[in-house]
C-alpha cells in the first residue's frame, strides 16, 4: 500500500499544485531519490520553484533535508516562503543571479528585481554546492538553462527535469549530456516526460 505525505499548498498566481503530469513525474522522481538509502542528500534545488511544492516535498520526506528555490516570478517567491513557512520545512526561494541566455527571461527577472523585496540567491549557493535538483519549466528554458543549472549541482548530483512534452525530450537530453551522465527520458504521462541524469 503506498503511503501518502500531506502538504498544505496555497497555489495562487504560482506554478505548481501537484496536479499537472509533469509535477507528478517530478514528484515521483524525488520520492525515489530521497528515500534511497545510496543518495546522499542535504541541500536541494528547486529551479523554477513556483509554488515551492517540489522542494517542500523533499524536505517533507527528508526533514533534516534544505531546499533551496530559485523563481523569476516575485510574486511566486512570496507564496512559496509562505507555503514552507505554512508547512515548517526548511525551503528559502530567490531570484536568480544570472539573468539567464533569452531576452524575455533576463527582462521579466529585471523587473521581478525592481519591484520585489525579495532576496537574491546569496553568492555562497550559486556553486556547485546542491546534491540534487528538480526543475519543472518548459523545455525552451530547460534548455537555455542547461549550463547554469549544472553549474549549481556537485559531481554525482541527480537531476531530474520535467515541462517538457514528449516530442521535445530529445532535444532536451543532447542539451543537458554535455554536463551530464546517462541523460535519458526517464518516464512518460499524458505526453509529457521526465528526463534524469548525473552530474559529470
Amino acid at each position: 500500500m503506498d503511503t501518502y505525505t500531506e502538504l498544505l499548498l496555497e497555489g495562487g498566481i504560482a506554478f505548481g499544485t501537484g496536479e499537472h503530469p509533469t509535477t507528478q513525474l517530478c514528484l515521483e522522481f524525488i520520492t525515489e531519490l530521497v528515500k534511497d538509502d545510496d543518495e546522499s542528500i542535504d541541500l536541494f534545488l528547486d529551479y523554477g520553484a513556483g509554488s515551492g511544492v517540489l522542494g517542500m516535498a523533499a524536505c517533507k520526506l527528508k526533514p533534516e533535508l534544505e531546499a533551496i528555490g530559485v523563481e523569476i516570478d516575485a510574486d511566486a517567491i512570496r507564496i512559496a516562503d509562505a507555503n514552507s513557512a505554512e508547512n515548517g520545512v526548511n525551503m528559502k526561494s530567490y531570484l536568480p543571479r544570472h539573468l539567464g541566455d533569452d531576452n524575455e527571461s533576463a527582462s521579466l527577472i529585471m523587473k521581478a528585481m525592481q519591484r520585489s523585496s525579495g532576496d537574491v540567491l546569496p553568492e555562497e549557493l550559486d556553486g556547485p554546492c546542491f546534491d540534487a535538483c528538480a526543475a519543472n519549466i518548459l523545455a525552451g528554458p530547460l534548455i537555455s538553462l542547461a549550463e547554469t543549472i549544472a553549474s549549481m549541482l556537485k559531481p554525482g548530483a541527480r537531476l531530474g527535469l520535467s515541462g517538457i512534452l514528449e516530442w521535445q525530450g530529445e532535444d532536451v537530453v543532447e542539451a543537458y549530456s554535455i554536463y551530464f551522465d546517462d541523460v535519458k527520458v526517464e518516464d512518460e504521462r499524458g505526453g509529457w516526460v521526465l528526463v534524469t541524469g548525473t552530474r559529470k
